[in-house]
C-alpha cells in the first residue's frame, strides 16, 4: 500500500487533514476505522493504537506526533462555504459557488 489517499475515518468524509486530526482525537469508539482509495481498510484498536504511539515515536526519533499546525482546535468552514454559495463569490480554489 502506497500513495493512497485516506477518503474516510469511521464512515465520515476527511476534509482536510485537520479534520481528520479532530476525527482521530474525539474518537470514542473501540476501533479506528481508515477507508483508503481502491477500496483498502485499515483497522485499529484505539486505546491500543493511542498507547503505543509514543513508543513508536521514540524509536523511529519522530519528535512529535503531528505539525503544530494541527495541534489547534479545529474549526469546520463549511459554514463558511455555504456563506460563499448564497453571495455567488469565488471559493478557494477558484470555483464560483452558484
Amino acid at each position: 500500500m502506497s500513495n493512497e489517499q485516506v477518503l474516510k475515518l469511521n464512515g465520515t468524509r476527511i476534509k482536510n487533514i485537520h479534520h481528520l486530526a479532530h476525527l482521530v482525537d474525539s474518537s470514542k469508539g473501540k476501533y479506528l476505522v481508515f477507508e483508503f482509495e481502491d477500496n483498502i481498510l485499515v483497522v485499529l484498536e484505539r486505546e491500543e493504537a493511542m498507547s503505543a504511539s509514543a513508543s513508536i515515536l521514540k524509536d523511529y526519533g519522530i519528535p512529535a506526533e503531528r505539525s503544530s499546525d494541527l495541534l489547534g482546535q479545529y474549526v469546520d468552514s463549511t459554514i463558511e462555504q455555504s456563506e460563499a454559495t448564497n453571495h455567488g463569490e469565488f471559493g478557494y480554489e477558484g470555483l464560483l459557488w452558484a
